[in-house]
């Protein structure tokens, strides 16, 4: 059988040949106030969205037997794409039109869900756990499509405090019993412990770690604080990936022309 050798430089020329170009997020927000970082509703058949899909398939075969229905969405730091991560998956499980999903704004430090959607930051979580408002009034209807959204609600001078009372288990078996995925989008766990509260109470976490920037050492301390807390820290979300890493691998470049403001 004759040999035939392909020299590096080869390689990678297919696969810049082949790779898709970079994807500019078409519009900041759209007509209805939905940010154009929510690929997987402003541009369904975007290669961007079915990254998401794919990543919805992955999430479900986490554990067969026991379906994963209640996720924690948080970081080591800051400005790592949890937030964008959050809603573009909470969207794309709610494409399944024989399944509720509900995402709720868990940062009640830096809140910014109700923003990517065009809702009001308030009434929100934070209210219900106070008792100030019903969690009916968020049941009600979608706020996009099939997809049921609680903002973060009232800003409040202690939220670990608040998240610690009780009634945040309550409340989860509550929703539990009228959603089949729930989202949580909640701040940096190396810098707050709000993630690993909720954590505790949920099916799993999924870090999302930004390329090129989250070191090593900042990934293992948050899998260790997670699980010191009790909460079950189960996949990493690669974010933020615009170069090829090696000649076998190629990775989407994913830009957005909206202003830098989203975790």
């Amino acid at each position: 059988m004759k040999k035939i050798a392909f020299s590096m430089e080869s390689i990678r020329k297919q696969l810049r040949r082949y790779a898709p170009p970079i994807y500019v997020v078409k519009q900041t927000v759209g007509e209805d106030g939905v940010d154009g970082r929510i690929v997987s509703y402003v541009d369904k058949m975007s290669h961007i969205a079915e990254q998401y899909k794919v990543l919805r398939t992955n999430l479900i075969s986490l554990s067969p037997v026991k379906p994963v229905s209640t996720i924690v969405i948080t970081s080591s730091h800051a400005w790592e794409g949890k937030t964008v991560t959050s809603c573009n998956l909470a969207v794309t499980l709610s494409l399944d039109k024989e399944k509720k999903t509900l995402l709720v704004d868990a940062d009640l430090r830096k809140p910014g869900v109700h923003s990517m959607f065009g809702l009001s930051r308030e009434p929100g979580f934070s209210d219900v756990l106070s008792d100030f408002i019903g969690v009916e009034k968020f049941l009600a209807k979608p706020a996009i499509e099939n997809l049921y959204v609680i903002p973060a609600g009232s800003l409040v001078d202690d939220p670990s405090e608040l998240l610690s009372l009780g009634k945040v288990e309550t409340l989860l078996n509550r929703l539990k019993s009228e959603f089949d995925y729930i989202i949580l989008d909640t701040p940096p766990v190396l810098e707050f412990t709000d993630a690993s509260i909720l954590g505790s109470f949920c099916d799993a976490v999924i870090l999302a770690i930004k390329a090129g920037s989250t070191q090593k050492e900042a990934i293992e301390e948050a899998f260790n604080l997670l699980e010191e807390a009790k909460a079950k820290p189960k996949a990493c979300i690669l974010t933020n990936v615009q170069v090829a890493l090696d000649a076998h691998y190629y990775f989407y470049k994913y830009k957005s022309a909206a202003p830098a403001g989203k975790r």
